[in-house]
């Protein structure tokens, strides 16, 4: 038998063979089974799962926020930012002072 046989007899069989694979590495303790969700899962589970298909062109209203929630935003945003940049600077100002003397050792 020559080589390109034995490569295409191999090839066919591992064809053939793949279906088997999941049964095959199951029986050899290499795979599990999916369970079933426990009772409290399946409890908090809608039953109609409302979702957007990835690719898909249906679109959903969204609630849109007024002007004022995103100026409320903004503000409480800047003000954060200025807290930040007085710590950095108090931060900065700590780390600047020197180091102290080392200590000196008494000479008997």
């Amino acid at each position: 038998m020559s080589r390109a046989t034995t490569i295409c007899l191999g090839l066919l069989a591992a064809v053939l063979l793949t279906p088997l694979t999941p049964v095959v590495a199951e029986a050899a303790g290499m795979a599990t089974t999916p369970q079933e969700a426990k009772p409290f899962v399946q409890e908090t589970r809608p039953t109609d799962m409302a979702y957007v298909p990835v690719g898909s062109v249906v679109t959903r209203e969204a609630a849109r926020k007024p002007v004022a929630d995103f100026k409320t935003m903004e503000a409480e945003l800047e003000a954060k930012r200025i807290s930040n940049e007085a710590a950095g600077t108090q931060a900065k100002a700590l780390g600047a002072t020197p180091p102290p003397a080392p200590a000196t050792l008494p000479t008997n």
